[in-house]
């Protein structure tokens, strides 16, 4: 039987059953018709991006997903430790303008060479193979982050209260994709076709393509 239509004619019988002789509703079941209605209607769980939601019919909770939270599922998602972790954070840091939209941008090319074939290949020349899908990697490649190679990134080791660490986070937990881009430059250098994602922020270029996707 269609669902549909066995729910109206459970409610149609239970409706008739509850009339008294003279026709009035017996106001006491409305409750329980409520009730009824709502079990058909409303789901038990609702997940959303930053939060889980449960419904039921006496209660209504919400958990926020916290940074630990996320810190372990990216940990665990991208395979990496730690230390690892807080190494490419203060990479990013470093990299970034001092802003959330900046942080975002270089987090996510770092991300897209993940998945580009040359890039990956030569990460994989490297430090062997596999490793040029592995954001750490990537991240502490010869020639490619001079933040690293002076070590000045490590003035923002475990630098957990900026603005771009926030938005580290956001990126690796949803993978919400702001760009295709996979090199910039600072903002005082100038790129043909580049595009910078805030002010004083980094000139992207290089576009990840189809082609050289992995």
């Amino acid at each position: 039987m269609n669902n549909k239509h066995g729910n109206k004619s459970v409610l149609h019988n239970l409706w008739k059953g509850i009339k008294n002789k003279s026709g009035l509703i017996k106001y006491w079941m409305l409750p329980i018709i409520y009730i009824l209605i709502v079990m058909m209607i409303v789901p038990n769980k609702v997940i959303v991006l930053n939060e889980y939601k449960y419904v039921s019919l006496d209660t209504y909770r919400t958990v926020t997903i916290t940074d630990k939270d996320k810190v372990s599922y990216i940990l665990k998602n991208y395979n990496l430790t730690k230390d690892e972790f807080n190494v490419l954070c203060a990479i990013v840091l470093s990299e970034a303008a001092n802003t959330y939209d900046d942080a975002y941008a270089v987090i996510n090319t770092i991300y897209n060479r993940t998945h580009a074939k040359n890039w990956v290949r030569s990460v994989d020349g490297k430090f062997g193979k596999g490793k040029g899908k592995n954001l750490y990697y990537q991240a502490i490649s010869p020639g490619q982050f001079t933040v690293y190679s002076s070590g000045s990134y490590k003035r923002h080791l475990n630098d957990t209260k900026k603005v771009g660490y926030t938005a580290i986070l956001d990126f690796l937990y949803t993978e919400e994709i702001m760009h295709d881009y996979l090199s910039f430059r600072s903002h005082s250098i100038k790129v043909n076709g580049s595009e910078s994602f805030s002010k004083n922020g980094n000139n992207y270029f290089n576009t990840l393509t189809e082609k050289n996707r992995v």
